[in-house]
């Protein structure tokens, strides 16, 4: 499953339990002392959407496929 997860989210790695613990280490320090109403969202930055080269091959396999037609 890391290999899937690795090429479906911007940041080629899966997930590890070490990512989440270090947002809550982070929260509970006080280097986040202003930090306030904020939803940290540990994902791999899928919720930002696909990088940019990704979305760029996406647009540049579109416009190939209504030209050929």
């Amino acid at each position: 499953m890391r290999e899937v997860y690795k090429t479906a989210q911007p940041i080629p790695r899966a997930g590890l339990p070490d990512d989440i613990a270090q947002a809550a280490v982070f929260l509970a320090s006080d280097e986040s002392s202003f930090v306030n109403g904020h939803d940290l969202v540990v994902d791999g930055a899928i919720t930002g959407g696909r990088n940019w080269s990704q979305q760029q091959q996406g647009y540049v396999a579109l416009r190939k496929a209504f030209d050929g037609a």
